[in-house]
């Protein structure tokens, strides 16, 4: 009896063991042979490359998957469409006052989907810009690729090797199993808003065993989403997510590197992450590197002027990961240069950060000046470190080209004037109020001239005067 019970205790004793090893997975033994500067600098690396996967799936949680939440849209594979955006509009940093938003989340680990963009009324600009998890632009048909005839265009993942449909204008490809789009209408004032809604109402998405009639690919499971808290952008569960959402990409060989290096310290799709059971050096080693990283994202931010780095292909884009991060912080789903630029303005002429509680601004652009475009352009006014639209007392929040108030002077120049009160009666027109406080401005031109997009542009710049 005594030896039953020495030998049922032993093997208690080597089951907890296992347990205990099982528990820490591979972390111990992935980091055994890195150094703590190795683990931070892959932690920083793997931070920065995997941001946008991490960041686009909170938006897409709360928009697509928590129906409690405000952003919540509808789920997955309906349209919600927005009006002119206000102060409240807080789903996106950076929105837009010109071409009224539409929010769509498409998943396609069944089959592909199929939107329908309906004719346009004019020389209208509207485009259904789709980007994937990764933050890459991947499609826009639209107005100026397009035209104004609209289409059927195919959504599908990069392993797709199914048939085509006849009917389907163009593929539009991705590297992740889910998408978004945001796309954009344009309105020219009040009075354009029924129009333009008619046109919103007209976007339609659908599987396309439905668009085809044939017979409908059966869900074989559901997810067990994680729920999403924006806290953890800046922590170690930040590749919790990372984890998740790796599952659901298909993996690019331009990305082999990262990747590989990411498996060193537990970043690898499907895999359990999960810090209690972590050793503590390993731990400040990851937090260190994820504070680095968000040290050299926000001294990015503070420098980059060039859209066509932070918004656009993966052609073109590439793996300049740092600067696909710092477009999905400072404008999620952000058009490319084809579409539209968007020419940043933080300091004036002087190098001076824009702060509306010290200095009145002005910008003031010669009739050869002003932006050429074949839609229209406008200045948009964000406070900081927010990035969203202002308050203010006149209910303006961008200004520009379809601003029927903007005057020009007589040799055909354009004065706009940036500051918290009223520059005068006979200037309110030309108006954009800022916060009482730190802000930035951003011209968007829309349907660009070819001259703006070859090479970097040279803007007026904005003069500060003292506040009186």
């Amino acid at each position: 009896m005594v030896h039953k019970v020495i030998i049922i205790f032993v093997i208690l004793l080597s089951m907890l063991g296992c347990k205990n090893k099982r528990d820490k997975k591979v972390y111990d033994i992935n980091v055994q042979s890195l150094s703590q500067e190795e683990i931070k600098q892959i932690a920083k690396e793997t931070y920065i490359a995997l941001f946008p996967l991490v960041y686009n799936y909170g938006t897409m949680y709360n928009q697509a998957i928590d129906s409690n939440a405000p952003e919540y849209i509808g789920g997955f594979g309906v349209y919600k469409h927005y009006g002119l955006s206000t102060p409240e509009n807080r789903d996106i940093p950076t929105p837009n006052n010109n071409t009224p938003y539409s929010w769509a989340w498409v998943d396609l680990r069944l089959e592909p989907w199929v939107l329908t963009m309906p004719p346009s009324d004019g020389n209208r600009y509207y485009v259904c810009q789709w980007d994937d998890m990764w933050g890459y632009v991947i499609g826009a048909p639209g107005s100026v690729i397009d035209g104004q005839d609209g289409g059927n265009y195919l959504l599908t993942t990069k392993d797709f090797k199914g048939q085509i449909p006849k009917g389907i204008k163009r593929i539009i490809y991705s590297e992740s199993q889910f998408i978004g789009t945001l796309t954009r209408t344009g309105v020219n004032g009040q009075d354009d808003i029924p129009a333009m809604q008619s046109i919103q109402n007209g976007y339609v998405l659908q599987p396309l065993s439905s668009f085809t009639g044939s017979e409908p690919t059966r869900l074989s499971e559901d997810i067990n989403w994680i729920s999403y808290d924006i806290n953890d952008l800046k922590n170690i569960n930040f590749f919790k997510y990372a984890n998740f959402m790796l599952t659901y990409t298909i993996p690019n060989k331009a990305d082999k590197r990262i990747l590989e290096n990411a498996k060193k310290i537990g970043v690898e799709a499907g895999k359990d992450w999960q810090p209690n059971k972590m050793d503590i050096s390993f731990i400040n080693a990851i937090n260190s590197g994820i504070e680095e990283a968000q040290r050299e994202i926000d001294q990015q931010i503070a420098i980059t002027n060039d859209a066509k780095k932070l918004f656009n292909t993966r052609k073109v884009i590439g793996e300049d990961y740092l600067n696909r991060t710092v477009g999905v912080i400072v404008g999620q789903f952000g058009n490319y240069p084809s579409q539209a630029i968007y020419p940043s303005f933080q300091r004036d002429i002087n190098g001076e950060l824009l702060n509306g509680s010290k200095n009145n601004y002005s910008i003031t652009f010669s009739e050869d000046e002003l932006p050429k475009s074949n839609y229209f352009w406008s200045f948009t006014m964000y406070d900081l470190p927010n990035r969203f639209l202002v308050e203010n007392s006149i209910n303006r929040y961008s200004i520009g080209s379809q601003t029927e108030s903007l005057k020009k002077d007589k040799d055909g120049s354009i004065t706009i004037y940036f500051q918290k009160d009223s520059p005068s009666k006979d200037k309110e027109g030309n108006w954009l109020p800022t916060p009482d406080g730190p802000f930035y401005t951003v011209l968007r031109i829309y349907g660009p001239d070819k001259s703006l997009l070859k090479e970097s542009h040279n803007f007026p710049k904005i003069i500060g005067v003292k506040n009186k």
